[in-house]
Parts: C-alpha cells; sequence; structure tokens
C-alpha cells in the first residue's frame, strides 16, 4: 500500500478516533500504533545506501508502521471489513 492509498482510506474517517492494527488473521491480536520510521532513518547514519533501493527490494523512502502495546484479541472479521 502506498501512503497516498493510506491517506485516502482514513481521509473519510473520524480525525479524532483511534487507530490500532490487527495482525494474524488466525489468532487474531489488536495493537495500538506506536507510531512511524522511515526505513532509511532505521539504518546507521554512517552507511549510505548505494540506491534508492536496498538488496532485498525496499525504498529507502518506505513508511513502516510500529507496533505499539497489545490492547485486545482481535476479530477475525477484520479481514472480511476491510474498506
Amino acid at each position: 500500500m502506498k501512503v497516498r492509498d493510506l491517506m485516502k482510506l482514513l481521509e473519510a474517517q473520524d480525525p479524532d478516533a483511534e487507530v490500532s492494527m490487527v495482525t494474524q488473521p488466525n489468532w487474531p491480536m489488536e495493537y495500538a500504533v506506536a507510531g512511524v520510521a522511515i526505513r532509511s532513518d532505521m539504518f546507521d547514519a554512517d552507511v549510505e545506501p548505494a540506491t534508492e533501493r536496498y538488496a532485498d527490494g525496499t525504498s529507502a523512502s518506505d513508511v513502516v508502521l510500529v507496533e505499539g502495546r497489545w490492547l485486545r484479541y482481535g476479530q477475525r472479521t477484520a479481514w472480511e471489513a476491510m474498506g
């Protein structure tokens, strides 16, 4: 998913609503979102990537949602309810 796609999905939502993340469809768990990280910031500052893409195919500008604390058991129906 691209950042613009996520922004489009969120723009129609209540801006004061809490954001959480559900993982593991077979044993769903719901987590708070702690924040976001940019892939290039996760590497040693002294190491310059040779290109915009790393060896694993990821991009230096990728945005990573960081899992926060566990909130509750999730719902398996979350995957069916996606917009």
